[in-house]
Parts: C-alpha cells; structure tokens; sequence
C-alpha cells in the first residue's frame, strides 16, 4: 500500500474513488467546498513567487480536474457509488465519526 505522506495524513490513494472537504478563498473569507474526486496523484507547481510546492491533483464527475495544495485539503473520506449512483462512504473500522445534522425548521403560518 503505497500512501502519500504529502496528504495530510488521510492515506491517499491513486485511482480510489474519496468525498472530500477542501478550504477555498483567502485566510479571511474561506469556506469549505465538499466534491466527489478521484484521487490521480501528485504534481509539482510553481507558485507565483516561483516556489515549487506538490499539489494534490484529483478528477471529479466527467473528469473535470481540480488540483489542491494538501494544506487546503479538510477530510477526505473512502467513497464508493452504488448501483442507483447513490454515494456511498465507505470508512475503514475505527474511523467511523457521528455527524452532527442541524435543520432549520421553516416555520409557516396557518
């Protein structure tokens, strides 16, 4: 298993299907995007200031490519689509987190 240190730690692999959460927009106004990728690698950029920095690079539906700085990658979680191409997160044993669902009830007048 050949895991990519350069990844933040979430054990990236090529070719495997992830949803993951990444941070866009300037340290003062980011937000976090989630996208459905496929993991393709690595690559070597050079930034404006003509520093090299590795970029995490992905596929996302109809093969639309997005390429991420690993600093901006949040989570990354295994995914799969089932038969209905439904998403399907498909996480190791002892990686199983409780997500938190908070609704807002539209309150309607009679």
């Amino acid at each position: 298993m050949n895991t990519m240190a350069v990844d933040g730690g979430f054990g990236l692999r090529p070719g495997e299907m992830y949803r993951i959460s990444y941070a866009v927009g300037s340290p003062h106004q980011r937000r976090v995007t989630r996208s459905l990728v496929v993991f393709g690698g690595q690559s070597h950029r050079r930034q404006w200031d003509g520093e090299v920095v590795i970029c995490l690079d992905f596929s996302r539906p109809r093969g639309r490519p997005l390429s991420l700085l690993a600093a901006q990658l949040v989570d990354a979680r295994p995914a799969t689509l089932n038969e209905r191409g439904q998403l399907i997160l498909t996480d190791e044993p002892g990686q199983r987190r409780r997500r938190v669902v908070r609704r807002r009830r539209a309150f309607q007048g009679s």
